[in-house]
């Protein structure tokens, strides 16, 4: 695909910015297949020439949690992939750094470098039980999207529920989080599931990955009133770049079948990464997106979360990561000042991330 040019001003801005995205599901390739992170992959949408072109100064690099995995087969699964991004941080350590906190995050990019936040995508992973949840956090885990596609015995998720919101032990996990200094992540929660943790919790929260419901109406995209409510308490929304996130095509709409069905997955990166050959969707609808979360909850409150080598089809002039300068120039160009555009790229979530973790 050709590289949408991006002229002076826009890439002035954009790479002088700190851009953050807060998920990508790409430590799932880093364990399926040991790729050589430092050269372009055929095979994923992220990687280290990709991210240094893309301008991103952090990541939050998820382990994804597969719905038919055991609760403990899951953590064994999650505790590997742990070990295999500080293996990955260690090999290119001069282009890759964890960090822990808001400050951390700052300090790596002011060196040069990537600054690697580790997520979990799937709360069942603690094996309901908080030192687990404690042990993740020690282990250098920041955040955790609660839920992925089925409820968990403590809370529902957006395609099942089971439990009217959060259990009492789902209310535990959520102060405990609160504790730890870990980001709690509402995508991919069941809307009363959203509206318990916002009540619980004592610190601000984000949804990763999720879009606005009022232009593409998946549950796992984020009501207006959500996304209001979300930014009232300092929260962020981060848009998914996925193409059923996006789209206007009700046929289309996440979680339909979004163009052929997927072949047989070789591993675990085929199935959460495999490319459809069908088109996506266009850029502007991206962009779309963007502008309405911005309109209903203020520049202060959106973000970046592409969910790049999680999603089947991503917009036209967005194939991966390196592309994300685009969206500056379409912010910039529809009139957002320059101070807007570096609160979406990056610094709104890095003032979340700052305050959860206390630094």
């Amino acid at each position: 695909m050709t590289q949408r040019h991006v002229p002076g001003r826009a890439a002035r801005v954009h790479h002088s910015a700190l851009v953050i995205d807060t998920h990508i599901d790409t430590l799932t390739h880093i364990v399926a297949r040991s790729p050589d992170f430092s050269t372009v992959l055929s095979d994923g949408r992220v990687d280290i020439p990709r991210l240094r072109k893309g301008g991103v100064g952090a990541a939050y690099f998820a382990v994804w949690i597969d719905e038919g995995t055991p609760d403990t087969e899951a953590l064994k699964y999650t505790l590997r992939s742990i070990e295999a991004m500080h293996e990955a941080v260690a090999v290119y350590s001069s282009d890759l750094e964890v960090a822990l906190t808001g400050a951390d995050i700052t300090r790596i990019h002011a060196a040069g470098k990537v600054a690697v936040v580790i997520t979990i995508e799937g709360g069942r992973v603690i094996c309901d039980d908080l030192r687990v949840l404690g042990a993740l956090q020690r282990l250098g885990v920041r955040s955790i999207t609660l839920a992925w596609g089925a409820a968990t015995t403590w809370m529902d998720s957006w395609n099942q529920e089971k439990h009217g919101g959060l259990t009492g032990f789902g209310r535990d996990v959520v102060r405990a989080m609160n504790d730890l200094g870990m980001v709690i992540d509402v995508s991919h929660a069941s809307d009363k599931a959203f509206w318990q943790i916002l009540e619980v919790s004592s610190q601000p929260v984000f949804a990763s990955h999720s879009s606005c419901r009022a232009l593409t109406p998946t549950m796992r995209n984020m009501t207006d009133e959500m996304i209001v409510a979300m930014a009232a308490r300092g929260g962020v929304v981060n848009i998914n770049f996925g193409a059923g996130f996006l789209t206007a095509d009700p046929d289309r709409v996440h979680p339909r079948r979004f163009g052929p069905q997927q072949p047989e997955p070789r591993d675990l990166f085929d199935r959460v990464g495999w490319r459809s050959p069908e088109p996506g969707v266009p850029f502007e609808r991206l962009i779309a997106h963007f502008e309405h979360a911005i309109k209903v909850a203020g520049a202060d409150h959106v973000g970046i979360g592409s969910d790049f080598d999680g999603v089947k089809s991503v917009p036209d002039d967005m194939e991966d990561i390196s592309m994300l300068p685009a969206i500056t120039e379409a912010l910039l160009g529809r009139g957002h000042s320059e101070a807007d555009v570096r609160k979406v790229l990056g610094e709104n979530n890095l003032r979340l991330m700052a305050a959860v973790t206390g630094a």
